[in-house]
């Protein structure tokens, strides 16, 4: 799950390779007691009494899980990343980046493109994947942090994303081009744009091509979080420029991001979805 800042400092160093929990410990109570009896007593040691059941008690759980699903060895990805096509989907926004989100609002992972390039690298697949990126016609955010376009007299609602202790609230705006040119920066260009919730996209929604005096936010190297958190100041006092509702959304959305729109959706079914990136699924040459 992700966290939403602003954080408490980040946990203690991982323990060393050799002594970390693998999945393949589920098959190997001994080993496994033993790694997570280490790891609570680091934590413990950092942190102070831990609100957690005994490691014996946790170890019939773990057995279950093994018994329940087929654990591979390191060899299995690259035999099925060969073996045809194969889609990796971001768990996160990438403006929800460790290093290149709006610090401290931010989630302790990287969610540019890097982690699955590296897993095509270490394949031989280096350079063949075709990156999509994926937005709505609507800006949103789960909970605190800059969401420039934001309008409360949006009429939107997510089922899926509701209001929790964890997160807070979710948030709507307009169409914020500046933001996602930002986020197609730092991942370092996309190939073609999935274009989704066009369902929402009536006359109440609009476009924000720039901000008042501003329509650039300009990438810094990754881990200066000083610079992140001073950028999220920045956008925190920011103001929107917004524009009418374009007739064309997913030409408008095309022109402000310089990158083609592939697929489009307007609802949950694939009878919902156009664009030839629908053909390509189809025709077996997804995006990988």
């Amino acid at each position: 799950c992700a966290r939403y800042g602003p954080f408490p400092p980040p946990p203690p160093p991982p323990p060393p390779p050799d002594e970390a929990p693998r999945v393949a410990d589920c098959r190997r109570p001994a080993v496994l007691r033993r790694r997570l009896t280490a790891l609570r007593d680091r934590l413990t040691a950092e942190l102070g009494p831990l609100d957690a059941p005994p490691v014996q008690d946790c170890l019939p759980a773990y057995a279950a899980f093994a018994r329940r699903v087929a654990i591979v060895d390191r060899t299995w990805l690259a035999s099925a990343l060969r073996e045809g096509t194969c889609v990796f989907e971001g768990a996160q926004g990438v403006l929800l980046d460790e290093w290149h989100g709006f610090h401290p609002y931010t989630t302790w992972s990287t969610t540019t493109f890097a982690n699955a390039e590296t897993l095509l690298a270490e394949a031989g697949l280096a350079g063949t994947a075709q990156r999509l990126g994926v937005l709505r016609t609507t800006t949103t955010r789960h909970g605190p942090g800059p969401l420039v376009t934001e309008d409360a007299a949006l009429p939107f609602r997510d089922r899926h994303n509701g209001t929790n202790p964890w997160q807070g609230r979710f948030r709507f705006g307009h169409f914020d081009a500046v933001a996602h040119r930002y986020a197609l920066e730092v991942a370092g260009g996309v190939d073609g744009l999935a274009l989704t919730h066009l369902d929402l996209a009536g006359s109440e929604l609009r476009i924000c091509r720039r901000y008042e005096g501003l329509d650039r936010l300009v990438p810094g190297p990754a881990g200066d979080l000083d610079r992140q958190a001073a950028l999220t100041q920045r956008l925190l006092r920011a103001r929107p420029v917004l524009d009418s509702a374009p007739a064309d959304w997913a030409g408008a959305v095309s022109e402000a991001l310089g990158a083609p729109v592939v697929l489009t959706s307007r609802g949950p079914t694939a009878e919902e979805k156009e664009g030839p990136l629908v053909n390509a699924f189809c025709m077996g040459r997804a995006p990988a």
